[in-house]
């Protein structure tokens, strides 16, 4: 307070320790551990054998910087604002609430392990252990799969980013799903690759749709989720699978399936991986919608050799993965802790969806089944909400939305909105929302 206040100027010498303790009431370790923080902070310097000086005083509370309200009306403004969390209402995040992923039980462990284990640069491909814990785990899911073919990534857009720097080159045509993915879209644009949509069913691709562009556009990789999509929450069938299978042999596409709920997912849901053994599908996981995002923790499993390619640019890039976090996760895969939290995350997302259906369907919106079991619904929007209009209106009651135009591949797609089942029967959200379709 004195700082801030202008009591202590630059050049003046503080209180040694034990006075200020003795002052405060307090331990001299506390006041220690004050000190150093403004030390860090450069507030302070440390003078051996003379004290603690004032170096410069922090700025008032007034003046410190905040950040601007802007409607998430674009791919950039909407992952910026999934990180920075400026709207209290969330139903357009793609990300579950903290508390869905931190329960006191996991954060004690996550604390009390972090600094357990100190080591070097992590191998190039990743921890080893965690490694062979994954190929188990994909061999559950139908999956063959070696450790020489599964590297580890900084999550799965790390993952994305691998596979676009490696195959894909400006100017290239790359099919993926419309609506879909919408930081791929951003990479590839980015990379200056052209992304040609393929209409996303409720049940998968639509496969004549995807024989038509590939045909037409002489594409050569198909990005893709197969199952809980998003946006739209749908989860691909056996038969289209096959179909999409048979559609990527007979145009020799690489077809990249990202499954990021696969942890809360059936093992037995139709994948492409697992049906097609890693011979021209490139499957990508990751830890990031299932624990804290701050992980930053996925994997790749593919054919040796692409395998192999993709871990040479890795490791000219970024060097490697996270040797801290990967024993972390490996820590709570072997003890148990991940099983039982997935277990809570699996019902509260059951929970969610169940109340976010029947509110959204209270308003006249038709939810299509099936859902899929992850955290997103789709829902189609009157004529009236589409533009960028509606999301600054979300704004401005304090509500993030996250419009169709961000997950198109189309400039003006049909109006609709991606919902996060976490926050989908939020009441201000749905009274928001309902105003919104009352307008004519």
């Amino acid at each position: 307070m004195q700082l801030r206040a202008g009591t202590l100027r630059p050049g003046q010498r503080l209180p040694s320790i034990r006075d200020e303790a003795q002052r405060l009431g307090i331990g001299k370790n506390t006041v220690v551990e004050a000190y150093l923080r403004l030390v860090g902070q450069g507030i302070l310097q440390a003078k051996p054998g003379s004290g603690y000086y004032v170096v410069r005083t922090p700025p008032a509370a007034t003046q410190e910087h905040k950040i601007p309200l802007v409607a998430a009306t674009d791919r950039v403004s909407l992952l910026a604002e999934q990180l920075d969390r400026r709207l209290p209402i969330r139903p357009g995040d793609g990300r579950p609430p903290t508390e869905w992923l931190e329960t006191s039980e996991l954060r004690r462990y996550l604390s009390y392990q972090r600094f357990q284990e100190a080591d070097s640069y992590n191998s190039s491909w990743g921890y080893a252990p965690l490694r062979e814990r994954l190929c188990g785990a994909l061999a559950e899911r139908g999956i063959s799969c070696r450790e020489s073919q599964l590297l580890m990534t900084h999550g799965a857009n790390h993952a994305m980013d691998l596979v676009i720097r490696r195959y894909v080159a400006p100017g290239d045509n790359v099919l993926v799903d419309d609506p879909g993915y919408y930081p791929l879209l951003a990479k590839l644009a980015l990379a200056g690759a052209n992304a040609v949509g393929v209409n996303r069913m409720q049940d998968g691709p639509d496969v004549g749709d995807l024989e038509a562009k590939a045909k037409k556009s002489g594409a050569r990789l198909f990005f893709t989720q197969s199952l809980a999509h998003n946006p739209t929450g749908g989860s691909i069938t056996f038969g289209t699978a096959y179909s999409v299978l048979r559609a990527a042999t007979e145009f020799d596409l690489l077809v990249i399936e990202d499954d990021p709920f696969a942890d809360i997912l059936p093992y037995t849901a139709p994948r492409l991986a697992a049906l097609d053994q890693l011979d021209r599908v490139i499957y990508i996981g990751t830890f990031s919608k299932t624990l804290a995002g701050s992980f930053r923790t996925g994997y790749i499993a593919a054919a040796p050799r692409l395998a192999s390619e993709l871990n040479e640019l890795k490791v000219v890039t970024t060097v490697s993965t996270s040797a801290h976090d990967e024993r972390l996760i490996f820590q709570l895969v072997e003890h148990g802790h991940y099983l039982k939290h997935l277990r809570r995350l699996r019902a509260r997302a059951s929970t969610a969806t169940t109340a976010s259906v029947k509110a959204l369907e209270a308003l006249g919106f038709s939810i299509r089944r099936p859902i899929g079991g992850g955290f997103y619904l789709w829902i189609e929007l009157p004529e009236h909400m589409g533009g960028d209009d509606l999301a600054h209106d979300a704004a401005m009651a304090g509500i993030f939305i996250a419009p169709a135009a961000n997950f198109s591949t189309s400039r003006n797609p049909p109006p609709a909105m991606r919902v996060n089942v976490a926050y989908g029967a939020d009441p201000s959200f749905i009274g928001w929302l309902g105003d919104q379709v009352n307008r004519r």
